[in-house]
């Protein structure tokens, strides 16, 4: 076999890997969010920082495409005066957690992102998360390093190559969201109550 179906394969294997039951926490966690009106913060080192940037985009606009409702869907890794203002004035660790504490209230809900799960500024903003009362949820490979101990809720890819655990995620956020819109719709036809 070549290279790219090689690859393509084994990312295939890591998505049917992952535990559906998780991805199902995840997606009830995100709609008792959004039915209840309350705030949604992505945030994520490196590649998984373009995955927390991206996400927001999906669920804030089109859920209120879909539902007519505003929900409040954020990633903190999307200023580079916020970030480079923590990083300078504390230490990099806190670039995401100053940005949390002003952000998270109580039931809202974390999405912190981290290949590793090991970043300690992804970790520091779970901390801060629980601080201000709000649910976590991490995504992370590697064995879930951190992250899986530390947030409450975890979706973990099997996987040690980046690389794969940042493409599974990916798909994972639009698995995610592609869920909640056929929710939303449902809901709107009268077949969900």
């Amino acid at each position: 076999m070549g290279y790219v179906k090689d690859y393509l394969e084994m990312v295939s294997a890591l998505l049917a890997g992952v535990p559906e039951e998780d991805v199902n926490t995840v997606i009830d966690l995100l709609w008792d969010n959004y039915q209840g009106g309350r705030r949604v913060v992505f945030c994520g080192n490196g590649g998984s920082a373009a995955t927390a940037s991206h996400l927001p985009a999906d669920f804030q606009k089109n859920m209120f495409l879909h539902g007519g409702r505003a929900w409040e869907c954020l990633s903190v890794v999307d200023s580079i005066p916020l970030l480079t203002a923590w990083g300078n004035d504390t230490e990099y660790a806190n670039v995401f957690a100053g940005q949390a504490r002003t952000w998270l209230r109580p039931g809202d809900l974390l999405i912190a992102i981290s290949g590793s799960g090991n970043s300690p500024n992804v970790l520091a903003a779970v901390d801060a998360a629980h601080e201000a009362g709000a649910m976590t949820i991490g995504w992370s490979g590697f064995g879930g390093g951190k992250l899986a101990q530390q947030a409450q809720h975890n979706v973990v890819v099997d996987s040690r190559n980046m690389q794969m655990v940042e493409d599974v995620h990916m798909v994972l956020g639009h698995v995610v969201y592609s869920a909640l819109r056929d929710r939303l719709l449902a809901q709107k036809s009268g077949k969900v109550a």
